[in-house]
């Protein structure tokens, strides 16, 4: 497996609420996690913290930030005389609670729709509460596609996190993944 799992099916892979990435490195985690430590300081447009174990978390600056700003958290683990990176970017822990929240109204608005129901009908009266149920499964739709416009908001904050971070990793050299870069005929 290369520097980067993933490659043309990340291009092609449906959309996510939470999209992931995994890379590979040789270096050992704290080495990896120094790297990111030390290009984290003074660096103008990403943000973050380094946590113990080795686990990283980076973010776009206070200026740059808006509601759909991503968050990308990412675990270092020793792996096969390396390390792997596992990535998973996110909204901010705020905004992620916002979204479990709706959709846990939504699936309660579910249940007493449905309870109400049927005590509406076994008291031997009409269920006409059970024509709101499907406002649940609306709620619930308009949340999980809330998650992609967001998604698509942050997509060039989520880029530049990322390049971020595959530079400080050493992952990238000029500032592009392998696949944006222009590739050269072999023999140069």
């Amino acid at each position: 497996m290369g520097a980067a799992a993933g490659g043309a099916e990340e291009l092609t892979a449906r959309p996510r609420p939470r999209p992931r990435f995994e890379l590979f490195r040789p270096e050992e985690p704290e080495v990896l996690v120094d790297r990111v430590k030390v290009a984290l300081k003074g660096h103008p447009e990403v943000r973050g913290l380094v946590l113990p174990p080795r686990r990283i978390e980076l973010t776009v600056p206070d200026t740059d930030r808006r509601l759909w700003s991503p968050q990308l958290t990412v675990d270092v683990t020793p792996h096969e005389g390396g390390s792997r990176i596992w990535a998973r970017f996110g909204p901010d822990p705020h905004v992620w609670t916002l979204y479990v929240a709706l959709y846990a109204v939504a699936v309660f608005g579910a249940f007493v729709c449905l309870a109400f129901g049927i005590s509406q009908w076994v008291a031997g009266g009409s269920p006409w509460v059970l024509y709101l149920s499907p406002l649940s499964a609306v709620l619930a739709g308009l949340v999980y596609g809330a998650a992609y416009v967001g998604q698509g908001l942050g997509s060039d904050q989520m880029y530049r996190v990322r390049v971020f971070l595959e530079e400080s990793l050493g992952t990238i050299e000029d500032g592009r993944p392998e696949r944006d870069r222009p590739s050269s005929p072999e023999g140069d």
